[in-house]
């Protein structure tokens, strides 16, 4: 299981100028409907916004960033839910949220994940820790998982990936 606790600089600055400063912070949707398409990224460390690191294409690493959605779409997309069921958002109770669908990604050579990341862009990063699309970023319980090529992590429906704010 992976769990998001952490916000990156990025969003923590976005969130305390929008409350506190009355700032524009639109909304963030699926296929672009509401808002900007959110994305899963496999993260090679989730230590600290300034260690952040995502295994970009290379000797090793994976194809893409796998989309958000909200609504009735490919059972392969990444959805949320309170307790994993795909229910109305709620303003009295404020989570955990957890994938509805499993999730997989597939290596491209060998890998190692630390945790995972919810990004605003479909673009893997090599420069993590500087990149301003990730918004939130948390480890993967138990400890980094290592893939060789061509192998498969599936995070489970309902159980994968919990999303939390503590």
């Amino acid at each position: 299981m992976a769990t998001t606790t952490a916000f990156t600089n990025a969003t923590e600055a976005n969130l305390l100028n929008h409350l506190l400063r009355g700032t524009s912070f639109g909304p963030f949707g699926a296929n672009g409907t509401t808002g900007t398409q959110l994305y899963l990224a496999l993260m090679t460390n989730v230590s600290s916004d300034a260690a952040l690191a995502e295994n970009a294409l290379g000797t090793g690493g994976y194809n893409n960033r796998i989309p958000l959605t909200s609504g009735a779409t490919a059972a392969t997309d990444a959805k949320f839910g309170l307790g994993g069921a795909n229910t109305g958002a709620t303003t009295t109770t404020p989570g955990p949220l957890t994938n509805i669908n499993a999730v997989s990604f597939t290596a491209t050579g060998a890998i190692t994940i630390a945790g995972i990341g919810i990004c605003t862009s479909g673009t893997i990063s090599a420069t993590a820790s500087t990149d301003a699309t990730i918004l939130f970023y948390g480890d993967i319980t138990g400890g980094s998982v290592t893939l060789g090529n061509n192998q498969t992590i599936t995070f489970p429906a309902n159980t994968g990936i919990d999303i939390r704010l503590d």
